[in-house]
């Protein structure tokens, strides 16, 4: 169940990203792709029954596997500098053009890089 929760969280981020032109809104996509990641990596590491794995001599009982959880800790991490980065990225275009509209942001630089490339006379 975790597992189709993680793909649809993942699928509505893509779609955020893809359709909204908010830079705000694309890094709450973002963040939400992070989101449903993590919550893929916990549901694989799940066992029911499990124990953590720390096993006794003579145990023969159901571990669960760390690697996952090693991975959503980095993964939590990771996505915390991607996002903070990506904040400051939209911060100064959004100081430097007043707008967080991308396809405006867009407009901006190629007006900018055009008059750039205009001969002077």
């Amino acid at each position: 169940m975790a597992t189709i929760v993680a793909f649809i969280l993942f699928g509505i981020g893509i779609l955020g990203i893809v359709l909204r032109r908010d830079l705000v809104i694309k890094l709450l996509a973002l963040g939400m792709i992070n989101s449903a990641s993590i919550l893929f990596f916990i549901s694989i590491g799940d066992r029911p029954g499990g124990r953590p794995p720390i096993q006794l001599l003579g145990e023969t009982t159901i571990l669960v596997d760390p690697l996952p959880q090693a991975l959503v800790l980095s993964a939590i991490v990771v996505n915390f500098a991607i996002l903070a980065l990506a904040l400051v990225f939209v911060m100064i275009l959004c100081e430097r053009y007043h707008s967080t509209d991308s396809r405006r942001i867009e407009q901006e630089i190629a007006r900018e890089i055009d008059e750039e490339e205009k001969p002077c006379h």
